[in-house]
């Protein structure tokens, strides 16, 4: 406990690598689903749906590896693991074809060596653009049965981003010491979308409920970016796991400061874990959270005063003249 706060993991223990995930096996991106064809086009069924046979369904592919049931609180440990679809990702034989390894996400470095396990109730995903954060959590999202494009269990049937399954996912399995009956996982940069989504069943005569009253009692497209992520987090963050993708991108510094008060108070239940991809130094500030970067060869814990993001925020703070100094004489010399 720190601070009163229950900083065990109560839920994920461990995202880890399949042994038998073959990364030398030659294979592009999963290929994107064709278009329908048009009045225009004269094309038979074959050629419309000429990927349908080799890809598995989001819905299929989610429930062979949650298989939620009625006891998703018990105290008992669950390991979800998948068998090998290596045969499902086959993809067009006119595409040139490379070695997984030799390619994103495959060949990001600290994947060579990958395990991941969670010893504290906040973690921080935290590196350069590129380093895969991400990436990462993306397919942990996948792992634990939460649509890619961002949202919770509920909303699996009804994705709205542009990407559908996380590649990366299928080299690893997960390690659940239970399994939550909620969670979430938050995208900032397709927010906009799933409002738009709750604003379609709200006008559907056969959705029932509210859609709003789970993210503030009315559209988020009716309140600020940041107003509408803390009506988020206060009315649809309590007991579960929490995935968040760069929650400050809608943040001022105030609500930062906002955020990380509600997820103080959330984590004294002791049944609230959050995930968190992040360059913000002010959040990776949270008292006995743990800061894994993926800057090196491998994922490694360490230190806020070690990060880069705190020690350029740092002084670009305290000495502001001397980095616009240096900018501009780089620009000089270009």
């Amino acid at each position: 406990m720190v601070n009163g706060l229950k900083m065990d993991p109560p839920w994920l223990h461990g995202v880890y690598l399949r042994e038998d995930f073959n990364f030398q096996a030659q294979s592009t991106a999963i290929p994107p689903e064709p278009e329908p064809a048009t009045e225009a086009v004269d094309a038979g069924p074959s050629e419309i749906n000429s990927y349908d046979h080799l890809l598995v369904s989001d819905d299929d592919f989610i429930k062979s590896i949650t298989d939620f049931s009625e006891d998703d609180g018990a105290d008992s440990e669950t390991l979800f693991d998948t068998e090998p679809i290596d045969d499902v990702l086959e993809t067009d034989p006119q595409v040139d074809k490379v070695a997984r390894k030799d390619r994103f996400p495959f060949s990001l470095r600290w994947l060579k060596d990958f395990q991941l396990e969670f010893n504290s109730a906040v973690t921080f995903l935290v590196g350069e653009n590129g380093s895969g954060k991400s990436t990462l959590i993306e397919a942990i999202a996948q792992l634990a049965g939460f649509p890619v494009c961002g949202g919770g269990k509920n909303d699996l049937a009804n994705q709205f981003g542009p990407e559908r399954q996380s590649e990366l996912a299928h080299a690893m399995y997960v390690h659940f010491k239970r399994r939550p009956r909620d969670g979430y996982f938050f995208r900032a940069e397709f927010y906009a979308q799933f409002a738009s989504l709750l604003d379609q069943r709200k006008r559907d005569p056969e959705f029932k409920a509210d859609p709003y009253t789970r993210y503030g009692g009315q559209s988020p497209h009716t309140r600020s970016h940041g107003e509408s992520y803390l009506d988020f987090v206060n009315h649809r963050v309590g007991d579960g796991l929490y995935l968040l993708d760069e929650p400050e991108s809608a943040l001022s510094p105030q609500r930062q400061l906002t955020l990380m008060a509600i997820m103080a108070k959330l984590l004294k239940s002791g049944k609230t874990q959050f995930i968190i991809a992040t360059h913000s130094p002010i959040l990776m500030t949270f008292p006995g959270s743990k800061i894994l970067s993926l800057d090196s060869g491998s994922i490694a814990e360490t230190a806020l005063e070690d990060t880069q993001h705190y020690q350029l925020t740092r002084g670009v703070l305290e000495y502001p003249e001397k980095y616009w100094r240096h900018l501009t004489e780089e620009e000089d010399a270009s």
